[in-house]
């Protein structure tokens, strides 16, 4: 039952007599996290139902945008007693609105969970005062004869209480309201309105007003029709989605740089606001782009305002983002993988970038960096290793994951050259002469990424070239899936504004907006409900790649900003074979989409496959900060406290696994730290000495978690992200483009610090590095092999398990863990500095074979360790004595 906002504010003033150092808070208050007191809001961090002791606390939101900055003075609260305390004022909820979420975090940035006991929690955040009504209103542009408002509070029903006016200033009166719900309301206007413009509604009696969005119709407009530039048969059809457009030009040009277009067709609308022109020649390499006209309305960038050609978002070839597109035929997809795609239980994917990971092969310069080096075969290093492709299939993984391979922006090149070709810190990091990025800043959805294609060759070449490398995966029965970005785009990024295609075809079509500006921590976040034909170009992009190129699945970035019925829609649409996952983490900045159930998801309704953090953090660790080696390396590293999270992690059995299928399991990812640096010894650089028997124990614990798995490419051979020096570093180009540098934290635009380093391939430990990288792959390779195996198949199960499936050991000692699984593989772990005993362990009946210690894995022929351990006999009590920081495998033969 909802509460009106004078009452919560009237009873939660009644319930606290003072602030002060000596005030006390109610149950409740602490539990939610938070107490009002007439114009201030206090937040309230209570250790003892939160059962922590940090050394900091500060909260984060939605009313801060989520920033992950522990470091600013006005968001810490203070430490009283068992409590921490942060007041802030807040009248008129000028900093803290009603319904925003939020959330504590602890020390060098862990993120806190709501307590238990916290009643106001909603999709794994709190809610300030979730229950309360603001009086309001919003409205909705629903045709030309009807606005579809909601008045929240005394709600007039006299038409001469409302008003319409234009953003032109033009005052449109109101002829008729009904009542349509407690609050919803038919508003009528006198003279019909363009739902193409701009206006607001009115009520000068409550002073209130609101921007009558265009939800109303853009909601139930939609078109089956196939968008793009398309040939068949010998014909060119090309379409154009721009509802509130007034005219759409089409401008075909013979060559890319081409000043002026040799051709020029006025486009014609059907009543969904598709634009189509007809050609009855294939048009094929022709390049083209589109004016698209309209009222010049506050939140429009028609091209009455800025006088810039847009670029097809369906378009298979842009070439290097800014300027035209090029119209191609479509691609001959890739053949499918004999075996089938991987279930998702069996899935062992490897991220890899394509430019980290061929930059330093001994390719010809002009493959280096880009797609066919990629599966090039029969290269090895200096020491006759084998590495790139050959490397990669011996590893022994099952599905490739590519970084982002659709086209993303890149700052042109020769403002970026000339911007920093003496600049030290640049050269230093690779980027002088390119703006290397990871791509998540996509610009054109349906296009291969023009940088990823040969030197020398044609643009839409990088087609085919992307079609053969997922057709050698395949031949050597490896899944491919493909990074995408449907979250945020290009085209408002670094607080920059561009017009690529989206912003000027229709901004408030495509994005969320406030006062029809973006929103969003990335500059613009993409708006999939109440818009069906964004909806229908995510899961265009997804099918469109299974069509054209063959491939296996997506991983999703930021898919907590996708609403959940557009997931579940493209499920359905690729088919459940496919392979999906993506991160749940960082939710709209629109509270509308926050407030609707049927949009927002966490991980316990999540409509895909989650990364499961929980279990990351128990393993191995925070993400954000590293400052000490006893805390901030997981169980594995020496937080012993871990355990029981760490137990939780493998059985998948966190509060939010359904199934072991709900989340994903991994480690390290390609944000923040790499694996190799947070186990770097005392200065977490993990270049010349990583803790690579506590690394080995964190790999073992991903290894023998149920449901699927992922690992961050390089991990396998300790790569470290350390050449980029832990600072914050901030350039500007000649032109004003602004490029922030975070260091090794965040390595997303340092090229060199990214590479992988094919000459560690089979190195041991030297004078001045400790690490033995040839030791490590051996290793990891074994436990791809052994996770694959027959042995395997106890870890990959997608539905629940019996009861006791995991039938744990737990000294009294927290850094010693043992585990039998489904009494076919068991598994015992020292993570401490000292030796340490398992007592009294009866193992089921049959013969058990030792084949992985801390020194190598080999599921054929055993490992050699101590005699009475290398074999063990079932039914009979045992005890076993572990050194330090080792780890033992057994499986019943």
């Amino acid at each position: 039952m909802k509460m009106d906002i004078r009452k919560v504010l009237l009873f939660t003033f009644l319930l606290i007599s003072t602030v002060s150092f000596g005030q006390s808070f109610t149950g409740q208050q602490i539990n939610q996290g938070y107490a009002i007191f007439s114009d201030d809001v206090t937040f309230i961090f209570d250790e003892k139902i939160y059962d922590k002791h940090p050394t900091q606390v500060t909260v984060t939101g939605s009313f801060r945008g989520w920033s992950s900055d522990m470091d600013d003075s006005q968001w810490q609260l203070k430490k009283i007693g068992g409590q921490w305390i942060l007041t802030l004022n807040n009248k008129d909820f000028e900093v803290i609105s009603p319904q925003a979420e939020f959330k504590f975090r602890i020390n060098d940035g862990e993120w806190l969970s709501p307590a238990s006991v916290s009643p106001n929690q909603k999709g794994g955040n709190l809610v300030f005062m979730q229950d309360a009504v603001l009086p309001g209103l919003k409205a909705e542009l629903k045709s030309e004869n009807l606005i579809w408002a909601d008045v929240v509070g005394d709600r007039p029903l006299n038409p001469s209480d409302y008003i319409i006016t234009s953003a032109a200033g033009d005052t449109i009166k109101v002829a008729g309201v009904l009542p349509n719900g407690s609050t919803t309301t038919l508003i009528t206007p006198e003279t019909p309105l363009n739902k193409k413009r701009v206006y607001y509604l009115h009520i000068p009696s409550q002073e209130l007003s609101a921007l009558c969005s265009f939800d109303g119709w853009f909601r139930e407009t939609f078109s089956t029709k196939e968008l793009g530039a398309n040939i068949d048969n010998g014909k060119t059809t090309v379409r154009l989605f721009a509802p509130r457009a007034t005219m759409v030009k089409l401008y075909l040009y013979k060559g890319k740089d081409d000043k002026k277009a040799y051709e020029t067709i006025e486009m014609k609308e059907d009543i969904n606001g598709v634009w189509e022109a007809f050609f009855d020649k294939d048009l094929h390499g022709v390049w083209y782009d589109f004016t698209i006209h309209g009222h010049k309305d506050p939140g429009n960038l028609f091209y009455e305002t800025t006088n810039v050609h847009v670029s097809d978002p369906y378009a298979r070839v842009s070439d290097d983002t800014w300027g035209k597109c090029r119209i191609w035929h479509r691609t001959v997809p890739a053949t499918p993988l004999a075996q089938g795609i991987p279930a998702m239980e069996d899935v062992i994917a490897y991220e890899v970038h394509v430019q980290d990971f061929t930059d330093n092969l001994p390719v010809d310069e002009s493959i280096k960096g880009r797609l066919p080096a990629m599966h090039k075969a029969g290269l090895k290093n200096k020491k006759g290793e084998k590495i790139g492709f050959d490397y990669l299939v011996d590893l022994g993984i099952n599905t490739v994951h590519l970084m982002p391979i659709q086209e993303y922006i890149h700052y042109p090149t020769d403002d970026w050259k000339a911007s920093f070709k003496d600049d030290e810190y640049m050269i230093s990091q690779g980027v002088s002469e390119e703006n290397y990025q990871w791509g998540y800043r996509t610009s054109h959805a349906m296009a291969v990424e023009t940088r990823y294609r040969s030197l020398g060759k044609e643009a839409g070449e990088e087609r085919n070239e992307f079609r053969d490398l997922v057709q050698a995966f395949h031949d050597k029965d490896i899944a491919v899936i493909i990074d995408i970005v449907p979250n945020h785009t290009a085209e408002n990024m670094d607080g920059n504004s561009w017009i690529f295609n989206f912003n000027g075809i229709d901004k408030q079509y495509y994005y969320r907006t406030k006062d029809l500006e973006h929103i969003g921590d990335y500059g613009n976040e993409v708006k999939t409900e109440n818009r069906p034909m964004t909806q229908r170009w995510l899961i265009d992009q997804c099918q469109y790649y299974i069509k054209e190129f063959g491939i296996d699945g997506f991983r999703i970035d930021l898919a907590g900003q996708v609403d959940q019925q557009t997931l579940i829609a493209l499920k359905n649409a690729i088919g459940e074979d496919k392979i999906v996952y993506g991160e749940p983490w960082i939710g709209s900045n629109d509270p509308e989409f926050e407030a609707n159930p049927d949009w927002d998801w966490y991980k316990e309704d999540s409509p895909i496959t989650f990364f499961q953090d929980d279990s990351r953090g128990a393993y191995k660790g925070p993400v954000f900060k590293l400052t000490d080696r006893a805390t901030d390396r997981g169980w594995a590293g020496g937080k012993f406290d871990e355990r029981a999270a760490v137990m939780r992690g493998l059985e998948n059995s966190n509060k939010e696994d359904k199934t072991p299928n709900s989340g994903i399991t991994y480690l390290d990812i390609h944000d923040n730290f790499a694996l190799s640096d947070q186990f770097g010894g005392e200065k977490f650089d993990g270049r010349t000495s990583v803790d690579q028997d506590n690394y080995k124990i964190a790999v073992t614990l991903l290894y023998t978690s149920l449901g699927p798995i992922v690992t961050n490419g390089g991990s396998e051979i300790m790569r470290s992200k350390a050449d980029a020096p832990l600072k914050e570093v901030v350039k500007t180009t000649n032109k004003g483009y602004k490029v922030y540098m975070h260091g090794y934290r965040d390595t997303y635009n340092h090229r060199t610090a990214n590479q992988y380093k094919w000459e560690t391939v089979g190195q041991m430990p030297k004078e001045g590095n400790t690490n033995d990288y040839k030791n490590m792959y051996k290793f990891w390779k074994g436990m791809n092999e052994f996770r694959l195996s027959e042995y395997g198949k106890v870890f990959r199960t997608g539905g629940e398990v019996a009861e006791g499936y995991y039938q744990f050991i737990t000294p009294k000692e927290d850094n010693l863990l043992g585990y039998i699984v489904d009494n076919k593989v068991f598994v015992l772990l020292n993570s401490g500095e000292k030796e340490g005993s398992f007592n009294d362990i009866t193992l089921p009946e049959g013969n058990w074979k030792l084949i992985a210690n801390t020194n190598e894995v080999n599921i054929k022929k055993g490992v050699k360790d101590k005699k009475s351990m290398m074999k063990l006999k079932g039914g009979q009590t045992t005890s076993f004595t572990l050194p330090s920081t080792s780890l033992m495998i057994w499986v019943k033969q």
